[in-house]
């Protein structure tokens, strides 16, 4: 057992010398993780189609945090653009230890109106671009001795909304793909040292939640055990939890972190 002295947990946490890289890299969840990592140490790259606008948070990160942080475009649903960003990312932070796959996208009607194009663009955003990441990010980790990846899904891949509540079938079940292939992923690459979990907030002031009718919102909100929404930098603990050595014994699970709305 190795000595638990004073300062050893707080140790555990800090990523001095890791590199990140944080797909749908524009918007405050986005920034509130790229803080979090910056503040434990790691130096960070924010990628989505924005390129200017990641830069311009990864220009602020690096003013407040000190590290090292960069901003580049990135197609998440186009493979060679997730290759290229992958490998700017290595050859501009001197490789790579931790992905957050945060890139995504909703179509919102009923299933029966949803058109082809709505469902593929959320599928080929959610879950193959989630898979493409990974599986560069992996190519270079397994070179490397190993890394971990954080996926972002979502309360939704384990709640069955009535029209009412909400019309998100697409999301919901890309949500719950990515559930399942952060498990697949962890079981084919725990020999080479790579962990792969993910986290799946609830309602969170941003994002989707901005977006829906204020009757949905105040009766979504009804339903949260904790009676709020969440606020991006209440993912942080986990994301911190799960890409540092704080977490080194976890890998294939999903961690909701949703104030008890799966529960309510």
């Amino acid at each position: 057992m190795p000595d638990l002295l004073p300062g050893f947990a707080t140790a555990s946490f800090r990523l001095d010398g890791k590199r990140a890289l944080i797909t749908g890299g524009r918007g405050a969840l986005a920034e509130a993780m790229a803080a979090t990592l910056a503040d434990l140490g790691c130096a960070v790259a924010l990628a989505s189609r924005n390129g200017e606008e990641c830069a311009v948070i990864a220009a602020g990160i690096a003013e407040r945090f000190g590290v090292p942080a960069i901003g580049l475009s990135c197609d998440i649903a186009d493979e060679d653009s997730v290759e290229a960003a992958v490998a700017r990312v290595v050859a501009e932070l001197g490789g790579l230890d931790l992905l957050v796959n945060n890139a995504g996208a909703s179509w919102w009607g009923l299933p029966q109106d949803i058109p082809l194009k709505g469902w593929r663009k959320v599928m080929d955003i959610n879950v193959t671009g989630t898979f493409l990441a990974c599986r560069h990010a992996a190519r270079h980790m397994i070179a490397n001795g190993g890394g971990s990846i954080v996926n972002i899904a979502s309360v939704g891949a384990f709640i069955s909304y009535r029209p009412e509540d909400g019309q998100v079938v697409p999301y919901t079940t890309s949500k719950a793909a990515i559930v399942h292939l952060t498990s697949d992923l962890a079981a084919q690459w725990a020999g080479h040292g790579i962990r792969v979990n993910a986290i799946a907030p609830g309602s969170i002031e941003t994002g989707m939640t901005e977006t829906l009718d204020p009757a949905i919102q105040e009766k979504t909100r009804a339903g949260i055990l904790l009676g709020r929404f969440g606020r991006p930098e209440e993912v942080s603990g986990t994301l911190a939890l799960l890409a540092s050595d704080a977490g080194s014994f976890i890998t294939g699970q999903t961690f909701l972190v949703d104030g008890g709305q799966s529960l309510g």
